[in-house]
């Protein structure tokens, strides 16, 4: 018996699609699902085999992916130490206004606290879902997630239409985390090749098309077989009460009806040997088993067609009892390495035994993870022409708002001196300067036929930008086209990809020009709107 560790990156947002929400929409589980790394790794199979579909009836085959000998359990995320989190017990609850503390109703019953204020903290924590538990200390942590609002289009057209064009989102995990899971093989000799297997995994999950499943995987050394949770399995004597938790979701079956039920007794005393009861109500005791019952499905993509629907225990539940004779460690051990119920194989029906050992813990602040600083990487030859200029029109685009903005922040005077002639004039030597950022040619024509024409002269002069005159403030522009940055608010945008890719303000002479005689014809242009305001046009 080996276990294979693997920890999954996302490189993308993944989204491995649950039942929840909106027709028009799909939601992620907060963790990547057994089934989906199963998938992932027949899919690796196939690839490496030169072949279009799996022969079911070969016996590799089912031991590596149809029966329980091979178990893919869930990703969880991993905590600031590396360590995977565990889902939060449904026994938790907490005592209003006290965030401090939690109490487990497997130990403690909720009599014994006001029952008013006391509220179990699995209802209260669905945006935290995951957990450490470490001696009488726990914290809990949540995966981020990323929502997208997409629309579809059409095939032919490649765009929206009014017959194909319905708005939907996808709720899916964010980019950036790691999640960490195992692969159970009770058959040492598929180790390696379950290794090897893994790392040749790099989508995940739905939508690979559209910039979502792209991952890393990190798989480790082999190890033997071992606890999901921390501490050894010890005796339970006879008679003595303990707490069985689901580590995963689990599809259990009624003996004698065949339907899904929560009642986990027959196949727990299945799979210990010996008769189970729950704790009673007696005398001083109460039933502190807390469950909760959802609805799961799945996918087949050989069919194209989605898994019949089930009722399955939810992932944290947990039941008190009893059993009628003494249980051995090695007997709840191996319980725990095969987990218990339907489709184990995909990571569903995972327990332990006697995890939660505190009837009150305290609540502490998870550990943070260190911040790292990001390498860029060096761009070169077609990369960093490409780079280029899309950094070119990043900071355009910047540029361009800030303009709008600085010319229409500009305050004028009600009435315009400035004639019709004069500013058509004038945009028409604006316009032609503009290519080349021939800022020479502006000011030969301030000199030859602003400053030198008096008539001419006095309307420039009569003109108000702000609180100047219209003629100092093309002579200032023009003199300094660097100082078009203070007045549009851009001193120091800088815009850059890579290590080595980077367009500034500061020192771009072009650019600056360029935008120097673009305020310039702006300013004119609202001049003339003014102008044709004041006629009534």
């Amino acid at each position: 018996m080996k276990v294979i560790p693997y920890c999954i990156t996302l490189l993308e947002p993944l989204l491995a699609t649950r039942i929840a929400g909106d027709p028009n929409s799909a939601v992620s589980y907060p963790y990547v699902p057994g089934s989906t790394v199963r998938g992932a790794v027949v899919s690796a199979y196939m690839r490496r085999a030169g072949i279009a579909s799996l022969d079911a009836g070969s016996e590799e085959v089912r031991h590596l992916f149809f029966d329980a000998r091979t178990r893919y359990l869930h990703a969880y995320p991993i905590d600031a130490r590396g360590r995977r989190t565990l889902p939060v017990p449904r026994s938790l609850f907490a005592v209003k206004d006290d965030e401090t503390c939690v109490y487990d109703f497997a130990h403690k019953v909720i009599h014994e606290l006001n029952a008013e204020k006391a509220q179990f903290v699995a209802a209260a924590k669905e945006s935290q879902p995951f957990c450490w538990i470490d001696g009488n200390e726990m914290y809990f942590i949540a995966p981020q997630r990323r929502i997208n609002v997409h629309t579809s289009r059409d095939r032919l057209m490649g765009r929206a239409t009014e017959a194909s064009g319905a708005v939907f989102q996808y709720d899916a995990l964010e980019e950036g985390q790691t999640f960490a899971g195992w692969v159970l093989a009770d058959d040492d000799s598929d180790g390696e090749m379950l290794q090897s297997l893994l790392q040749d995994v790099q989508r995940l999950g739905g939508s690979s098309n559209s910039g979502y499943g792209r991952v890393s995987v990190e798989v480790g050394d082999l190890l033997d077989p071992w606890r999901e949770t921390p501490g050894q399995a010890q005796d339970i004597a006879a008679g003595q009460p303990f707490i069985v938790t689901l580590l995963s979701d689990a599809l259990i079956r009624d003996p004698a009806t065949g339907q899904n039920t929560w009642d986990v007794r027959f196949a727990l005393q299945a799979l210990l040997g010996v008769a189970v009861e729950y704790v009673q109500p007696k005398e001083d005791e109460e039933r502190r088993s807390v469950w909760r019952m959802e609805e799961v499905g799945g996918f087949n993509r050989v069919w194209g067609l989605p898994l019949q629907q089930a009722h399955a225990i939810v992932a944290g539940s947990v039941f008190v009892l009893r059993a009628e004779s003494s249980i051995s460690a090695n007997t709840i051990a191996a319980a725990e390495w095969q987990g218990i119920g339907e489709r184990r194989v995909e990571g569903f029906g995972r327990l332990v035994f006697d995890w939660q050992r505190e009837s009150k813990l305290k609540v502490i602040k998870a550990p943070e993870k260190p911040k790292q600083m990001r390498t860029l990487p060096t761009l070169e030859g077609p990369a960093r022409e490409m780079a280029e200029r899309i950094v070119r029109r990043m900071i355009r685009r910047d540029l361009d708002g800030r303009l709008r903005k600085a010319i229409y922040g500009i305050r004028l005077d009600n009435r315009i001196p400035l004639s019709n002639a004069q500013i058509s004039r004038m945009r028409i030597i604006v316009r032609e300067a503009l290519p080349n950022g021939d800022i020479v040619r502006l000011q030969r024509y301030l000199e030859d036929n602003i400053k030198t024409r008096r008539s001419v002269r006095d309307q420039f002069e009569r003109t108000r930008i702000g609180s100047e005159r219209l003629s100092r403030w093309l002579e200032d522009c023009l003199k300094q086209p660097e100082s078009v940055w203070d007045k549009i608010g851009a001193q120091n945008l800088s815009k850059g990809i890579g290590a080595n890719v980077r367009v500034s303000t500061q020192g771009n002479e072009a650019l600056a020009r360029e935008y120097t005689i673009r305020l310039i014809d702006g300013v004119l242009a609202r001049l003339a709107k003014e102008r044709r305001r004041e006629g009534g046009e």
